[in-house]
């Protein structure tokens, strides 16, 4: 009896025993993702200024954007020949250039009414957004010429003329410049309603500075359209970089760089100026006095981007340069100087009595390539220039600290070339998902006794879709994980650009999307806004084991091979292909068909004696072969001649279609640098390996290109000028990092799952306990979703569900596919 007992017990032992070992396992089988967060085991202090903005007047980021004046051309400064944007009504109107405003004003709109109520519309940017009930601030600059118009009626109208909000202005005009002010009530909404001005009766008048405002942010004069600057305030910005970017550096005269000076003060003698490298006009509505009141209303730490005298096509040389550094000074004054300084009193006189109090300032925007000494990159003699206003800026105002620049492209490794002191270096990066995820330890080992990093442009510009995916988000956000690992080297960072209006794009993504009436963020907006937000001030241990199947390998697509130009002419002959060893013969070359759609790339080709030549100056102009082929190895000769032209020659290769292929850019970049480009959905991007080179008009060359994989090597004259990799965009990995708010005892743990596959996960902790925890998520149901304008919530932060285990010891969760997932602990 005792026997059988004791039998049952063991044999109960037993059946507990392997129950807790499979109960063990299969949690183990859940949980595909562990990680192991140890409290008590803290590590660097993480940045407070780790997460900032980055602000340019790109795709009409600002007038039409931002700025929230609504009537477009209002200063008729547009267009030297014609009132662009400006309609008559029942009158005739013409520019005029005398009897103006001020000394500011290049042009006045002249109005001549032929009928009773006759006038002028204006359509603003892409439509005026109406909205029932809202007071809408107009001034107008006026002066008679002849009549009496008696009253003036304003209107917002639909398109069909219908009239949705009036006012009636009674005020006597003479032969003077008068300001008109009013207020138009509308009592319907119309996103594309338009602006209208009528006289009573015949007459002719000069009208200038036509103004119509909404309510604005903060309720600032001459301020910002408050939904976009919403967006901006819910990022949380530590500073905020301005006003660009290239736009900083202008186009084709140093008249088109930016000028902070003929920015401030009333807007009616503020002229504008051209936007030369994004190719629109600018009002300078929103000037240097507007960003720094903009960073103060946000909370920001000003960076202002100071021009040093070179701008793309030209420069001022050295021994010139003292009026750009005075008015360089001349902005810190205006920004940080006692009201007793000619700026500082400037200020006051502008509204603000309190310095605004500029903190960084980086000397040039993209400055520092390649080229010191021709300008051929913007970057004649930076250190030079760069030291010559280090030492004027550290003189007058040592509490601002310094930003240099650093290669802005053609290499992964951008380095301070010279011995002189620096603060603060940026770096800019524009690549694919797969890179920014290869780049988790980019930091790790960077020389804690060098300058403070600032990656101070960078986004996912390749696989991006088509406004930006969740790749794109996902990828940045592992590089930010990284940041913030080394938040003790890498102290500020900022995701470029910011904005873009739907009807007028010069560069894709961006991560804040609008028209007239609409806005919509993007993936990687939210993973900008929630970072920021989900981050502690010290990073703790934290160990991560994952095993999650790897999806299927990419499907090989079929490629092709081909020549290009770029602002050259130039001659191929003896195109020749290996696919995996074997030769594979290829159409004659006057058979080769255009890799571009579009007329502006076609360029002129011609076929004879066995040769392929171009002969004009057209950008990207492409030939490919219309044979196909799938390799992973093949070899691609050819011999290329340099007929004339800025650059060199270029070898196509990995053709799938014009938004999808590889280049080997010889003798790019003024004929001065050779790498490989390659282009994905559109966007372009330069790998590693650049290095300088010259090609001679008149000479052949034999260049060979070989293909392994993500490996390629190129050769000119049998001698190896290039070997890189071109890494798959196939992204897979889990990745994870904790940090810990020591004042609030809040543990964030971030984890990002690039997988396809959804997982259980688990959070081990050690050195404290969980009193309560929450999820926020980011997730697509593919890599490829995206938000539109039609569907702005497909990809937005939700919160999900948190499990706490043992005491508080033991957090559990589903990691989604494709998704970003961020923890908050409130530790006991």
């Amino acid at each position: 009896m005792q026997w059988k007992l004791l039998k049952q017990y063991n044999m109960k032992e037993k059946r507990n025993l392997v129950f807790c070992l499979l109960a063990f396992a299969f949690a183990s089988l859940q949980a595909q993702v562990n990680i192991k967060v140890d409290v008590a085991q803290k590590g660097i202090e993480i940045s407070p200024t780790l997460y900032g903005i980055f602000y340019e007047d790109i795709n009409f980021a600002s007038d039409g954007g931002l700025y929230a004046e609504l009537i477009r051309n209002r200063s008729f400064e547009y267009d030297a020949e014609k009132p662009a944007h400006w309609r008559a009504e029942g009158s005739t109107i013409s520019l005029a250039t005398e009897g103006l405003l001020n000394e500011k004003q290049g042009h006045a709109l002249r109005v001549e009414t032929t009928t009773p109520d006759g006038g002028i519309s204006n359509e603003g940017y892409w439509g005026i957004n109406a909205v029932a009930g809202t007071q809408y601030k107009l001034s107008f600059w006026i002066k008679l010429l002849h009549g009496k118009p008696d009253t003036m009626k304003a209107f917002l109208k639909d398109k069909s003329g219908k009239v949705l909000g009036q006012t009636l202005i009674s005020q006597k005009l003479n032969k003077g410049w008068q300001k008109v002010e009013a207020i138009i009530v509308p009592q319907a909404s119309d996103p594309q309603a338009v602006f209208t001005l009528n006289f009573e009766k015949p007459c002719a008048v000069l009208l200038d500075v036509v103004s119509l405002f909404p309510p604005t942010f903060k309720g600032r004069e001459n301020g910002c359209r408050i939904d976009l600057a919403e967006k901006l305030q819910a990022l949380h910005p530590a500073f905020m970089r301005f006003p660009g970017g290239c736009y900083v550096e202008g186009n084709h005269k140093p008249e088109n760089a930016y000028h902070w000076e003929r920015t401030v003060g009333p807007i009616e003698r503020r002229p504008g100026h051209m936007n030369a490298n994004w190719g629109y006009p600018t009002t300078d509505g929103l000037g240097f006095h507007e960003f720094l009141q903009l960073s103060e209303d946000l909370g920001a730490k000003p960076l202002y981007v100071v021009n040093i005298g070179i701008w793309h096509g030209g420069c001022t040389p050295l021994n010139e340069l003292q009026p750009w550094i005075d008015e360089c000074l001349g902005a810190l004054e205006y920004a940080n100087g006692p009201v007793t300084s000619h700026y500082g009193k400037m200020r006051a006189e502008n509204g603000h009595p309190e310095p605004f109090n500029i903190a960084y300032i980086e000397i040039g925007n993209e400055n520092y390539n390649w080229h010191m000494d021709d300008n051929s990159d913007q970057s004649d003699h930076y250190p030079e220039r760069y030291r010559m206003f280090y030492d004027a800026i550290k003189a007058r105002f040592p509490e601002v600290q310094c930003i240099g620049n650093v290669e802005s492209w053609g290499t992964d490794t951008p380095k301070w070339r010279n011995s002189h002191p620096v603060d603060i270096l940026d770096e800019h990066y524009y690549r694919n998902p797969a890179w920014f995820v290869g780049q988790y330890n980019r930091y790790d080992n960077y020389d804690r006794k060098g300058p403070i990093i600032y990656p101070g442009e960078y986004a996912v510009t390749q696989g991006y879709g088509t406004t930006g995916n969740m790749n794109a988000a996902m990828g940045e956000a592992v590089f930010m994980m990284g940041m913030e690992n080394n938040a003790d080297i890498v102290r500020m960072s900022s995701y470029a650009p910011i904005f873009v209006n739907e009807n007028g794009i010069q560069w894709r993504p961006d991560m804040i999307r609008f028209n007239s009436s609409q806005s919509f963020g993007t993936p990687s907006y939210w993973v900008q806004q929630l970072f920021p937000t989900h981050i502690g001030n010290r990073l703790v241990k934290s160990d991560l084991q994952w095993n999650i199947p790897q999806k299927e390998a990419e499907t090989q697509m079929p490629v092709s091979v081909g020549v290009a130009t770029w602002k050259t002419q130039a001659t191929y002959r003896n195109a020749q292909l290996l696919v995996e060893g074997v030769e594979v013969p290829l159409p004659d070359m006057k058979d080769w068909k255009p890799g571009n759609s579009r007329s502006e790339f076609q360029g002129n080709w011609s076929a004879a004696d066995g040769t392929l030549r171009q002969t004009t100056n057209a950008e990207e102009s492409m030939r490919v072969s219309p044979q196909s082929f799938t390799a992973k190895r093949y070899t691609y000769k050819v011999q290329a001649k340099k007929d004339g032209g800025a650059e060199a020659f270029m070898i196509v290769f990995n053709y799938v279609d014009e938004r999808n292929f590889d280049w080997l850019n010889l003798g790019g970049w003024g004929n001065t640098r050779t790498s490989v480009e390659t282009t994905m959905s559109g966007s372009r991007n330069t790998l590693d390996g650049a290095r300088n080179d010259h090609y001679d008009v008149g000479k052949w060359y034999d260049i060979q290109l070989d293909v392994d994989g993500e490996d390629i090597t190129a050769s000119v004259d049998g001698k190896v000028i290039y070997k890189g990799k071109k890494r798959s965009s196939q992204l897979y990995g889990v990745y994870a990092n904790s940090t810990l708010d020591e004042k609030t005892n809040t543990l964030y743990t971030k984890i990002v799952n690039l997988c396809d596959t959804g997982t259980k996960g688990r959070i081990e902790l050690s050195g404290g306990t969980a009193a309560e925890a929450e999820m926020v998520r980011l997730a697509g149901m593919t890599g490829d979703d995206e938000n539109t304008m039609q569907y702005p919530d497909n990809i937005v932060p939700r919160p999900a569900k948190v499990g706490l285990e043992d005491a508080g010891r033991c957090l559990s969760f589903d990691v989604a596919p494709f998704s970003i997932n961020i923890i908050t602990t409130k530790l006991k």
